[in-house]
Formats: structure tokens, C-alpha cells, sequence
């Protein structure tokens, strides 16, 4: 590590007296390496003798290749990190990409629903509830609807009322995945982390990767 980012982790005790007319960092900002300055109450949070913070587990969650086993995939429309079954992971997951592409996640900090229900009217590419009132529950364009009853789901397209949505799939193209009108729904203020690149670490809180527009491969959630 640079001498420079030595400073970051020195605490005022341990400045005292080196080079007086520098301005060192204030002890409270997060060094390189930290996922969260929260205080460690188990043995499993383990930080270094320097106050920085490592990975110290990690759930793959997609990856194409066969190196060391078959190809998994976990990436889900409907279930959090924590809910996956077939794998032990958690939220408030930060996320490594292998593979670069884009990666489409529900945040931890806005993980509840936008709205939820139960379509009642049967029109191609649109979610429609007539007991619903979008515009108060807030939902915005490129928002996620979920069919819940499936599992399919699709990014809102524009707002036609308060009751009607239309939907599109990552491309823009009209997107069906409400053919019955009568499945039951939830929305997402999902984020789309577009063109992520192969190496990256995306230092946020993640509680879901949605199938839905995430291509990038090769992705690890990291605590």
C-alpha cells in the first residue's frame, strides 16, 4: 500500500508529532478495503490490527463457466439474497462482477415493494388494477413490475393512469408477462448498474439481483 494510504488508517495518537504542518485524514473516513464501519459485535467481524474492514465471506451467484463444477445461476425476479434456498446467502451483500455487462439490483435501502396487488384486466403488454392508484404509491418509469404468480417481470415503460402500466423488456420492445390479467404483482424501485467492467466492485448494499436485465456473469456476493 501507497505511504499515502498509510495516513488514512494512522489514528491521531499515532500522528502526534510526524510532520506537524501535514493535514492528515480525519479517523472517522473509510480506508480502502472497508464494506461498513458499523462496530464488529461477533468474532466472525473480523477487522485487522489497521481498522480495515475485509471480505470475509462470499456466495457465488452467477457464474456461466464450469470451472470446478456445473454453471449456476441464482439471479432472481422474486426472491432476496436471503431467500434463496438452494444457496446460504444474505442481503446487504456488496457485489464483485468477473464478467462485464450489466447487473440489476433491488438496494437494501429500498428493498419494500412500491405497490402491490392483483391484475384484473387482460390487455398484451400492459399490468392493469383497477382498485390501484400508482400515481400515489409513486411508481416511476423503469421501475420493475414482478408477476409474482410466475415469477416473470418487466420494467414499466410509461404510465398510462393511475391504474394502467405499460411494460417493456430491457431492449424497450412491449413486454407480456401479465397474459391472464388476473396474476398478482409487486414493484421494485430496481437500479440498473449498466456496462459494469470485468474486475469491478460495486461498494453498495444489495438484497436481490433480478434476472431481469442483469448480462454481466461471473457475480459474487461479498460480506
Amino acid at each position: 500500500m501507497p505511504e499515502a494510504d498509510h495516513a488514512v488508517l494512522l489514528t491521531q495518537e499515532q500522528t502526534t508529532g510526524l510532520l506537524p504542518n501535514l493535514q492528515y485524514p480525519k479517523q472517522n473516513k473509510m480506508a480502502y478495503g472497508d464494506i461498513t464501519n458499523s462496530p464488529h459485535i461477533a468474532n466472525s467481524q473480523y477487522r485487522e490490527k489497521n481498522g480495515v474492514e475485509t471480505v470475509d465471506r462470499a456466495v457465488v451467484i452467477k457464474d456461466a463457466s464450469t470451472k470446478g463444477g456445473p454453471a449456476i445461476n441464482y439471479l432472481s425476479n422474486t426472491l432476496n439474497l436471503g431467500q434463496l434456498t438452494a444457496v446460504k446467502a444474505s442481503n446487504r451483500a456488496a457485489l464483485y462482477v468477473g464478467v462485464q455487462g450489466d447487473v440489476c439490483v433491488l438496494l437494501s435501502g429500498e428493498s419494500a415493494p412500491i405497490s402491490t396487488g392483483t391484475a384484473n384486466g387482460n390487455t398484451a403488454n400492459k399490468l392493469i388494477d383497477s382498485t390501484a392508484d400508482f400515481t400515489v404509491d409513486g411508481v416511476q418509469v423503469r421501475d420493475i413490475a414482478v408477476n409474482t404468480t410466475d415469477s416473470t417481470a418487466a420494467f414499466i415503460g410509461v404510465i398510462d393512469s393511475s391504474t394502467t402500466l405499460s411494460l417493456v423488456d430491457i431492449s424497450n420492445s412491449n413486454s407480456d408477462v401479465f397474459p391472464d390479467g388476473n396474476e398478482t404483482y409487486e414493484i421494485y424501485r430496481a437500479v440498473l448498474f449498466q456496462n459494469v467492467q470485468a474486475g469491478t466492485l460495486l461498494p453498495i448494499q444489495v438484497d436481490r439481483v433480478f434476472a431481469l436485465g442483469t448480462t454481466a456473469d461471473d457475480i459474487i456476493a461479498i460480506y
